[in-house]
């Protein structure tokens, strides 16, 4: 039977806290705001996101603490809540942190996208102005 003396054993302590936190650092990246637009356009399916609007939703789910379900969903790992999070965001422009009430975008939320019926209250186009309305 081998036994460590002191020295071997605050050694191999330090080897295995280490290696651990080697590991443990090194497992998830952090996501950054290109990474968040990537994920948005991959939920949302859509490629011309304001990626300004993206990185102040992102300040948003990290303030809000959602930074290791990011890097899940971002690995693909279903976060079905979060998702809808993030939908939401995208959606009513609205920032996803309830302590810092912000409109990020207003008036290119997607919900006026997704209504073209209608534009955003307060905002009206060029060519509504140049003609006559019809009776």
């Amino acid at each position: 039977m081998v036994l460590l003396g002191r020295r071997g054993f605050v050694f191999c302590g330090v080897v295995v806290l280490a290696s651990w936190s080697g590991l443990r650092l090194h497992a998830a990246p952090s996501i950054d705001a290109n990474g968040f637009l990537a994920l948005s356009k991959k939920l949302l399916q859509r490629e011309n996101l304001d990626a300004e609007a993206a990185a102040k939703f992102l300040q948003g789910f990290l303030a809000m603490g959602d930074e290791e379900a990011l890097n899940a969903l971002a690995e693909g790992l279903p976060q079905p809540e979060l998702e809808e999070r993030i939908l939401v965001a995208w959606y009513t422009g609205l920032s996803p942190d309830p302590s810092n009430p912000e409109a990020v975008t207003y008036g290119s939320a997607l919900v006026w996208q997704a209504m073209s019926y209608t534009k955003a209250p307060g905002f009206c186009a060029v060519e509504d102005w140049s003609e006559a309305p019809v009776l």
